[in-house]
C-alpha cells in the first residue's frame, strides 16, 4: 500500500502538470481574466504540499523532486530549478508533518499560502537571475499572488478528493498512525 500511495499521488501531479498546461490556453480564450490573474499555475507546488503532509517520510521529497523533474522537462525553466524548489519545499513541511497541529486547517492554509508564495517567488528569481535582468513588475507579483490565494481556496477541495480514493481503500496518513503522548 504504500507505494500505490505514492503512484498515485504522482499520478495526481501529472494531472495537475497537464492541467497547468491548457489551463491558461483555455482561460486565454474565455476567461482572459482569470489568465491575467494567474490561476491555474501553481497546481504542482499543491499538490507537493499535499503529499508532504499526508505521507509525512522521505517518499514525499522524492515524489516532488520527480514532479519537478516532469515540470522542468515540460516547461522553459532549465533542468534542475523545479526540482529544487519543490524537493526544498517538501523536506521543509515534512519537517513540520507529524506535528499534531500541522494538520489543523488553519496550519495547513499557512502551508498552502506560504509555500505557493515561496515557490512561485524564488522561481521567478531563478528565471530573472537566468535572463540577467531584473526586472519585477506588477504583473509578475499579481500573478504570484493570485495564484498563492487561488491554491489557498482550491486547497481544502482537492485535500478531500484527493484523499477520497485512498481512504475508501484502507489507507491512513501518517499522522493518523503516530501515536498521541499527552502530559499530564
Amino acid at each position: 500500500m504504500p507505494l500505490l500511495i505514492v503512484i498515485y499521488i504522482f499520478i495526481l501531479g501529472v494531472a495537475a502538470l497537464l492541467a497547468e498546461m491548457v489551463l491558461p490556453v483555455i482561460f486565454s480564450v474565455t476567461f482572459p481574466v482569470l489568465n491575467a490573474l494567474g490561476i491555474g499555475t501553481a497546481l504542482i507546488p499543491l499538490v507537493v504540499i499535499y503529499a508532504s503532509l499526508e505521507l509525512g517520510d522521505e517518499r514525499a521529497p522524492m515524489l516532488a523532486c520527480a514532479l519537478g523533474l516532469l515540470l522542468d522537462l515540460t516547461s522553459s525553466h532549465h533542468l534542475g530549478s523545479s526540482v529544487l524548489l519543490l524537493g526544498v519545499l517538501s523536506l521543509l513541511i515534512v519537517t513540520q508533518a507529524r506535528k499534531p497541529l500541522a494538520h489543523l486547517w488553519i496550519f495547513r492554509l499557512t502551508f498552502i499560502l506560504v509555500g505557493t508564495f515561496g515557490y512561485l517567488v524564488l522561481d521567478y528569481l531563478i528565471t530573472q537571475v537566468e535572463l540577467g535582468r531584473w526586472y519585477w513588475p506588477l504583473d509578475a507579483w499579481s500573478k504570484i499572488t493570485f495564484a498563492s490565494l487561488a491554491n489557498l481556496v482550491l486547497c481544502p477541495f482537492f485535500f478531500v478528493f484527493a484523499g477520497l480514493l485512498p481512504r475508501l481503500c484502507g489507507w491512513q496518513p501518517v499522522y493518523e498512525l503516530t501515536e498521541r503522548r499527552f502530559r499530564p
